[in-house]
């Protein structure tokens, strides 16, 4: 089920026409009126009901299945990364095109699996002069967090998930010979596989070692700051994203798949999720936690956050 109660900052919750008539806003009403008509429209979406899809078989499998079946209450604040998604897609979709290169936005696949299909909606694929077929998937990202991504490259579920995009592409006869994946945030975008600019502020030119083992030539010092410390404009060489084989997918897919399905089909609820995947997604993160805990709590166990 969709989000259907807003949670107020004083612990009220409101329909969202309450919300829209309150006369204290806690939050910009244009955004939260574009928030709440993306949300009427769900059953349209693709990510509703049993639908399996990629996005669906990543992260935590108990979190997707309750906010299917749940009607859930959440802050207007909390949904704004969503919309924020969808509006840069929007930006950087492109008309399908042919010459001199085959291309195709939001391109709609779906494959077949023990049974249950999978469905998946590439960002963008396309053929290059017939020889090289390459997917690319747009995530947005915070700007505090961009530096995790120049640091340490694409993150391991986008990884999975560029991947499984490229498995549905070869089972409907796409080639894929490459994946970038885009991370695009207001102030800079950072591609894998390729070199961008980032800047550090330190007393001393930034190491190149540790976590900052893919920069690339000599920090250039930008300005020097009263406080003592220095602005460097650094250069970082973002990994490629790697390609995975049918059968690395198909492994790490199945019992995702069988988890999922059954939960639809038995009311089976699925597993916590995995202690790294619950340390980002519990806290913050998890529109169904109340209902997640509440669960635990009627057989007797205590969900705590592992440290």
């Amino acid at each position: 089920m969709p989000w259907t109660t807003v949670l107020c900052p004083e612990g009220q919750q409101r329909n969202f026409d309450e919300c829209l008539a309150c006369d204290r806003e806690c939050f910009d009403l244009e955004i939260r009126e574009a928030l709440f008509e993306r949300e009427r429209h769900w059953q349209a979406r693709e990510h509703t009901g049993d639908r399996i899809s990629v996005t669906a078989l990543l992260g935590c499998l108990r979190a997707t299945y309750l906010e299917r079946v749940t009607a859930y209450a959440a802050a207007p604040e909390s949904q704004w990364w969503s919309l924020r998604g969808e509006l840069i897609h929007r930006l950087v979709e492109r008309p399908d095109m042919d010459n001199p290169y085959l291309r195709r936005s939001e391109l709609r696949l779906q494959a077949t699996i023990d049974g249950h299909v999978v469905s998946g909606r590439l960002d963008n694929y396309r053929l290059r002069f017939l020889e090289c077929g390459v997917l690319k998937d747009w995530k947005s990202v915070g700007d505090t967090g961009l530096h995790y991504i120049i640091y340490a490259g694409a993150k391991p579920e986008h990884l999975w998930q560029a991947n499984i995009y490229a498995w549905l592409a070869r089972q409907n006869g796409y080639r894929v010979d490459r994946i970038e994946i885009a991370y695009l945030s207001l102030m800079q975008v950072v591609k894998t596989g390729r070199v961008v600019p980032f800047v550090e502020f330190m007393n001393n030119p930034p190491p190149k070692s540790g976590k900052r083992r893919h920069m690339i030539g000599t920090p250039r010092l930008v300005r020097a700051h009263p406080s003592g410390k220095k602005q460097w404009q650094c250069f970082y060489r973002i990994p490629e994203a790697p390609i995975y084989d049918d059968q690395t997918i198909i492994e790490f897919v199945t019992p995702r798949l069988h988890t999922l399905a059954q939960a639809f089909s038995t009311g089976t609820l699925p597993p916590v999720a995995d202690d790294d995947t619950r340390r980002w997604k519990c806290n913050g993160y998890c529109r169904v936690r109340a209902q997640c805990e509440a669960e635990e709590q009627s057989h007797g166990r205590v969900l705590t956050l592992p440290t």
